[in-house]
């Protein structure tokens, strides 16, 4: 028996044989990764860049001899011309139009209805309208018209009243800001 412990312990205290490829394997790996990585840097930094830096100046260089072969009073004109094109774009687009409303309101009335005044309150985006329709079926017809078109955000009806065989009414429209831009 002793024999037998003996050879558990030469077992127990015997250097476990590791195969030494795979950590060497991840070192050379890890390696010519840094090392791909520390070229490609270099090249950048040292070979790119200062390629870059040199078009750009190049580039600069043209700009100035076009600036210089453009007078120095045209430069003023275009800029000034510039600025005014600009200032102008900007008034066209906040601008109200107010001229689009009665073709809007010409093509969704009814032939049977004519207004007797309208006011237009552009603040407000609203038109108030005073009518008469030959019926009230064709004062519906027209309220049905005002729901449905899309530049109206919405209609409000006052008031309605059988006067001589016609309808006199009066509506008040709330356009869309669309509408006046």
């Amino acid at each position: 028996m002793a024999q037998q412990f003996a050879q558990n312990i030469r077992e127990q205290f015997e250097p476990e044989n590791l195969p030494v490829g795979w950590p060497w394997r991840l070192f050379s790996v890890s390696l010519i990764i840094f090392l791909a990585t520390v070229i490609s840097y270099l090249g950048l930094v040292f070979g790119y860049e200062p390629f870059l830096v040199s078009k750009i100046s190049e580039i600069d260089q043209e700009f100035e001899q076009l600036a210089q072969s453009v007078p120095k009073e045209d430069q003023e004109k275009f800029s000034q011309f510039y600025s005014q094109l600009a200032n102008l774009k900007s008034l066209m687009e906040n601008h109200i139009v107010s001229s689009r409303v009665f073709p809007l309101l010409e093509q969704i009335t009814n032939q049977k209805i004519y207004y007797a005044s309208a006011d237009l309150k552009i603040s407000e985006r609203k038109l108030e309208l005073e009518g008469v329709a030959d019926s009230y079926e064709i004062l519906s017809e027209q309220l049905e018209s005002f729901s449905r078109n899309s530049s109206i955000e919405r209609f409000i009806f006052n008031q309605s009243q059988l006067s001589g065989g016609k309808v006199q009414f009066s509506a008040v429209l709330i356009f869309k800001s669309e509408v006046f831009k």
